[in-house]
């Protein structure tokens, strides 16, 4: 699930890596040009040896920094750390509630109670913390669970039903996400477990507020489509293990080598604003709930202006759970 796709054995790759001093000229040349919020990812941002010389540098220019892990390096002098010079937010990715589940998904039974002992350790030394659970066929049982164990908790869980297409799985396909019906059913069991029945129905409701009353799912399609409207490319921007610039995390083009940044940015969003995104998605009635996006239909046909398949069918699916909720044909 995490953004780099490389093998990390591969010493070629390996020396591309960037330096200390590359990613700290860099963060100056962003706050120059203005940057404000700064997030600290991976792979695991923690294996780095010098991350806390580029995490506490980083804060020193002033910027609001966020950081992503799965926390099984988080040990008690990771928290007195963190404690002492909190991020604004550590988003850490919960992938089960069982060594079981960690094992089978993760490759490590004992991973589990080190991210249950970190979660509760920072949350007890105030850190601020939000959890994220990715939605896959070998955590799905546990789903609910987790959203349990994060209210016990007092702390924050974020679900992701939908999944990129798996790229370097060791099993063929779409054997490592949920079909699209699954996961739409995970995303709305996850509704039910959260809401009482008559939040949902408000819910429900809003999202339909302005749609045609024609059927779910019928499509106007217009000849063009629209340009993409996220902030992609926009108002943020991405920056690969190897000093790449992106639009974001999950699009791999347009992307433009930063030997410097405001080239590079000025690259970035002039290419971003070529793109366009399918024109059968420019008016069809099931967008509100809808993960169509650039990256995602990318991602999913291998062009920016092509029908993701997929999410229509989560779509669907999913709004098909929401009529029969609300008593609907």
């Amino acid at each position: 699930m995490c953004y780099i796709h490389r093998s990390p054995n591969s010493c070629e790759a390996i020396e591309k890596e960037k330096s200390t001093e590359w990613w700290l000229n860099l963060a100056r040349e962003a706050r120059a040009e203005g940057m404000l919020l700064l997030l600290l990812t991976g792979g695991e941002s923690l294996l780095r040896k010098d991350f806390e010389e580029i995490y506490l540098e980083c804060r020193k220019m002033g910027f609001l920094v966020s950081v992503n892990t799965n926390a099984t390096l988080i040990d008690d002098k990771k928290v007195k750390f963190f404690a002492e010079n909190p991020p604004q937010k550590l988003n850490i990715t919960l992938y089960g509630t069982s060594p079981e589940t960690y094992g089978e998904l993760c490759g490590d039974e004992s991973a589990f109670e080190k991210v249950i002992y970190a979660i509760k350790a920072l949350k007890e030394a105030g850190v601020n913390i939000k959890l994220n659970y990715s939605i896959t066929p070998y955590n799905k049982g546990d789903m609910l669970k987790a959203y349990d164990i994060a209210k016990e908790l007092g702390v924050h869980i974020q679900p992701v039903s939908y999944m990129f297409p798996p790229l370097r799985a060791s099993c063929e396909g779409d054997a490592v996400r949920l079909s699209a019906e699954g996961a739409a059913q995970a995303h709305f069991d996850w509704q039910r477990h959260h809401f009482s029945d008559a939040e949902l129905k408000d819910y429900l409701h809003y999202l339909k507020k302005g749609e045609s009353p024609e059927e779910f799912g019928e499509i106007c399609v217009d000849k063009t489509g629209e340009k993409i409207n996220c902030r992609a490319g926009s108002t943020v921007f991405w920056v690969t293990w190897d000093g790449k610039m992106t639009p974001c995390g999950m699009m791999v083009t347009p992307a433009v080598e930063i030997k410097d940044f405001n080239a590079a940015w000025q690259y970035i969003r002039a290419e971003r604003g070529k793109i366009m995104l399918p024109a059968e998605c420019k008016n069809c009635k099931l967008r509100k709930t809808c993960d169509v996006c650039a990256a995602v239909t990318f991602a999913e046909t291998g062009r920016y202006d092509g029908v993701p398949t997929y999410v229509c069918e989560k779509a669907k699916a999913y709004n098909r759970l929401c009529k029969e909720f609300l008593g609907e044909k």
